[in-house]
């Protein structure tokens, strides 16, 4: 009976013999199909078949007929020997388990000799099979023993790039910036991702890099602040920072710390996000409606100022909680809170000045943020954000962007304290699945602080407008032009704490400060191209014009190549 039923399914289709090369995907597929445990599982196998009956008996009888992966049998299809013996060796597995069980009273003895035929006319196919067998086995005890976790995975990204200001490196107020050479810069990152349940996520970041952003010793320097000239210093503006040179601290070249969270949900509306350190607003949030932002990473623009609205850097870096919670599948609200200094739990001086701050989860800097995402359809997101922040010592948007003036908190306050409240709107339009436009629009209100009086407050603006173009030319590259107002100060008053300083020579930079004090612009273009599926060239210019808010500051035209590996 089972040598009629094996032969008559055995007739019906054609038998290609196929070099090793071939069948091997063929194997693969059948090594994967779907346990059959009733002919109904198979959706092409219809009772008014001519094998309906023997294809019933062979898994109802014997369950040595397994289907494919998408549930069906597909018995008009061509079958190879290797497939058929890999059928044959699959009854010859279950007749076997029932004579081990004491189940031998359900083998026919008439299918038990036409199985010994089938087994000595497919021997070698057989013993082919079994040595394949065999060599996965071996292959993954060897995975097994020598896998990095069961629960973790590895991933990274590495960034060559050589960077130069091209022009615009003059020194107009003497400050002794000088001129600038190119600069080869790299920035490493390793990402440990683990899962518990299938649906959390723990990440510790592990990073290093060796160029520090263009407003610190040893970085691209250009564009000097005019008030602060005044005073003897050097210092210049973070304007133009690209991603490369963010995120890690001045202990340039070490390997450190980086973001360490764990997200989780809670219940099937929200999930929750933990940082125990630096995490960034960034981080958590559903939707930044950014089409050229990769989480500052090394696959989107070159700049930092391009990659999200910047109310998202105030305050950020710090350890805390953040919210997600589905109001519907279109609407969703989002609530986090970040310290900077949660993992100091005593009073320090900031800068070897007076102006001392208390650290700890909620007696130190921190930023409070609100964001109200709605993403009406896949391809069109909007969202409303605040955030209310209080500072110490710290640059507002970490000096990852913006001019000196929007950074320095000295400048509106006598201790560099100060309060901050900010409001943003941001979109993103996916017009095209190779055309995308994003824009932003923010304002913060800085407010100085000293012993609980209000100083000077200064009111900060930043707006604008990326074009994006995925896969242009190639699938995976991605081209963008960027043009927008980075975060700049008008401040009221003048600065009344470094008036009694402001003699002199001085004078005549102050008296002029009125009158060339210009809108910041940021222009930026940069190409994407994909070598291969890890390894993408980026080139690109920054375009900065009245970099630091000064209209006697040179335009700077920075130039980039940046390779990344992904792996």
């Amino acid at each position: 009976m089972m040598l009629k039923t094996l032969l008559a399914l055995f007739l019906a289709t054609p038998i290609v013999v196929l070099s090793p090369g071939v069948w091997a995907s063929e194997i693969a597929e059948i090594n994967t199909s779907a346990p059959v445990n009733s002919v109904s599982q198979l959706s092409d196998v219809q009772p008014t078949d001519w094998a309906f009956t023997a294809i019933q008996s062979l898994i109802e009888r014997y369950g040595c007929i397994t289907g494919y992966p998408d549930d069906t049998f597909r018995g008009n299809r061509a079958l190879t020997r290797y497939e058929f013996a890999a059928g044959l060796s699959a009854c010859l597995d279950k007749i076997n388990d029932l004579i081990n069980t004491g189940k031998s009273d359900v083998v026919e003895k008439e299918d038990f000799v036409s199985l010994q035929k089938l087994q000595t006319a497919f021997r070698d196919e057989l013993a082919t099979l079994q040595g394949r067998v065999d060599a996965v086995e071996y292959r993954a005890g060897i995975l097994e023993g020598q896998q990095f976790s069961t629960t973790t995975k590895l991933s990274g990204e590495a960034i060559f790039a050589v960077t130069d200001v091209l022009s615009g490196d003059s020194d107009p107020f003497g400050v002794g910036v000088g001129r600038n050479n190119p600069i080869f810069a790299n920035r490493i990152r390793l990402n440990l991702i683990s899962s518990f349940t299938g649906r959390d996520q723990l990440k510790i970041r592990l990073q290093s890099g060796s160029t520090p952003p263009p407003h610190s010793q040893g970085g691209l320097r250009y564009g000097a602040d005019a008030l602060i000239a005044a005073l003897g210093s050097q210092q210049t503006t973070p304007e133009g920072g690209q991603t490369f040179n963010q995120g890690f601290s001045n202990q340039l070249g070490n390997v450190e710390l980086g973001t360490v969270s764990y997200e989780f949900p809670v219940g099937n509306q929200l999930r929750a996000f933990v940082f125990a350190n630096a995490g960034e607003h960034a981080d958590y949030l559903p939707n930044v409606f950014s089409a050229v932002g990769d989480g500052d990473g090394g696959s989107g623009s070159l700049s930092t100022f391009a990659q999200y609205s910047p109310i998202y850097r105030i305050g950020s870096r710090g350890s805390g909680l953040g919210l997600n919670y589905a109001l519907s599948p279109a609407i969703n609200l989002s609530l986090g809170y970040l310290a900077a200094n949660a993992n100091s739990g005593e009073n320090f001086t900031v800068n070897n000045s007076n102006a001392s701050t208390t650290g700890g989860l909620f007696n130190g800097s921190y930023s409070a943020l609100a964001q109200l995402t709605i993403e009406p359809t896949e391809n069109l997101a909007f969202g409303l954000t605040y955030v209310n922040g209080y500072t110490t010592g710290m640059p507002t948007f970490g000096n990852d962007v913006g001019t000196t003036s929007a950074n320095s908190p000295e400048l509106i306050s006598d201790n560099g304290r100060r309060s901050s409240n900010s409001y943003g709107v941001a979109g993103l339009w996916r017009v095209s699945p190779k055309f995308a436009i994003n824009s932003w629009f923010t304002y913060t209100n800085q407010q100085g602080r000293s012993a609980g009086v209000d100083n000077e407050s200064a009111d900060v603006f930043s707006y604008a407008i990326a074009l994006a173009f995925p896969d242009l030319g190639k699938r995976g590259n991605l081209g963008g032009i960027v043009v927008g107002v980075p975060p700049y100060a008008e401040i009221s008053g003048f600065v009344p704490f470094y008036r009694p300083l402001l003699v002199g020579a001085n004078r005549e930079i102050i008296s002029d400060i009125p009158n060339s004090v210009k809108t910041p612009l940021h222009l930026e273009a940069f190409y994407k191209y994909q070598l291969t599926e890890n390894i993408s060239i980026t080139p690109g210019i920054i375009w900065l014009v009245a970099p630091n808010q000064n209209s006697n500051n040179p335009d700077v035209v920075i130039g980039t190549i940046r390779t990344t590996f992904r792996f």
